[in-house]
């Protein structure tokens, strides 16, 4: 298979590039960020270009890949909101650019990586359905929302099918601290530092929590899939702050400092995705339980900042 990973040097963009250099496919990378040193990318053709220009268009058109993996993204809410027209520069003009170029490459796929944050703060039962009525809070959501129906809109123009993947919050190796749905990056970090954890409210707000390597067998079955999706990529399990915490100690063998502080207005305070049409779709179920993920997570941590506790 011939195909392109936009942001494919950030944090789940990287993994999904190793995995496809890893099984021989041919892979190009988009990014305005350098590789890493820690992953394969290196055996793939490096173009650093602004996935919103023009350039990134030609460069799909020229490449003719059989599958995009569209990743190149602002990954912060907080980012969205303070410039919500950098947000949508780069995720719906992006996407045009993505698409714009696949339609003209003849490319069969665009598999792109939404939020959960199309969701909004839904008063639905938990874990939510893809069928819940979206009603995104922010700049960012709205923008994935936008994204994915500017994805069926080109299906129907030109015949580029498409698979829209709802992430959960997602953790792994390659994390940093300031990105969306960091919270364990954030904690992982600062535990190696030997920093005390900050706790925001009773430490009750649950998230779904999905290991990135569980991401990329997504990702990977998604451009596989013959047909259209737009699914969840999730456990289903909610997992609070205060058992993060918990987790983090049988993990580092120790007791963690934590400073407890007030709730943050805009917090959402609960969230879980209903992963069964991945599953029954395209056979996806994640494999990782999240204290395997947190030890891996933890021991990546370690050594990147190369100290032990």
């Amino acid at each position: 298979m011939r195909a392109i990973v936009t942001g494919g040097n950030g944090f789940i963009g990287s993994h999904i590039v190793d995995a496809l250099v890893a099984q021989g496919d041919e892979v190009a990378v988009i990014d305005i960020q350098p590789p890493t040193e820690m992953s394969l990318e290196s055996l793939a053709v490096q173009v650093e270009l602004d996935i919103s220009s023009q350039d990134a268009e030609n460069f799909i058109a020229e490449y003719q890949p059989d599958v995009i993996f569209h990743l190149a993204a602002k990954a912060s809410v907080p980012a969205s909101i303070k410039d919500p027209i950098d947000d949508a520069k780069t995720t719906l003009l992006g996407m045009v650019r993505v698409l714009e170029g696949a339609h003209k490459a003849g490319a069969r796929k665009v598999v792109f990586s939404s939020s959960a944050a199309v969701y909004g703060d839904p008063t639905a039962p938990l874990p939510l359905a893809e069928t819940t009525p979206l009603d995104p809070i922010s700049p960012y959501g709205v923008a994935k929302a936008a994204a994915e129906a500017y994805l069926k809109a080109f299906y129907h123009l030109y015949g580029v099918q498409y698979a829209a993947l709802r992430y959960a919050n997602v953790y792994g190796p390659r994390q940093g601290v300031s990105g969306e749905g960091g919270v364990i990056a954030i904690f992982a970090e600062r535990i190696v530092r030997e920093e005390p954890l900050h706790l925001f409210g009773d430490g009750l707000h649950t998230r779904d929590y999905i290991y990135v390597e569980d991401v990329v067998r997504a990702n990977l079955l998604a451009g596989q899939y013959e047909g259209n999706i737009i699914c969840n990529v999730s456990t289903g399990i909610e997992t609070s702050n205060a058992q993060l915490i918990s987790y983090f100690e049988q993990v580092a063998g120790r007791e963690i400092s934590v400073l407890h502080k007030p709730e943050r207005s805009g917090d959402i305070r609960r969230n879980a995705l209903l992963p069964d049409l991945a599953k029954s779709v395209l056979g996806f179920t994640a494999k990782t339980e999240l204290h395997q993920g947190l030890f891996t997570t933890y021991q990546w941590m370690v050594k990147h900042w190369g100290r032990k506790i």
